[in-house]
């Protein structure tokens, strides 16, 4: 199995992702029919997901709800505090990140 990484093109870790995803419906003894019927999609949409194609997020996330593994995105995208240096002068949590003025794009 290969490593979803940064030093990965898009294309290659959408593959993988497909892979592994493909993987865990087959673990579940799931059809792409049975897995479309379920989550209220079409059996193309899971084909593509899982053929790495470019899929809406939502459609994501309606896969992950019926695969029970909404909870893995917190191993990716943790519910942390931001460091002290995200936190602005009055301790309040930054709400956005600002271009600094002398950098220009």
């Amino acid at each position: 199995m290969t490593t979803i990484g940064d030093f990965l093109a898009d294309s290659e870790n959408m593959a993988e992702f497909g892979y592994r995803l493909r993987a865990r419906r087959l673990a579940r003894n799931l059809t792409t029919e049975l897995l479309a019927a379920r989550t209220g999609l079409n059996r193309k949409t899971i084909m593509d997901l899982e053929a790495g194609r470019d899929v809406r997020l939502s459609t994501v996330m309606k896969v992950f709800r019926t695969l029970q593994l909404l909870g893995a995105l917190n191993t990716a995208l943790p519910d942390v505090l931001p460091s002290g240096e995200a936190l602005s002068a009055r301790g309040q949590p930054r709400l956005r990140a600002y271009r600094p003025a002398s950098s220009k794009i």
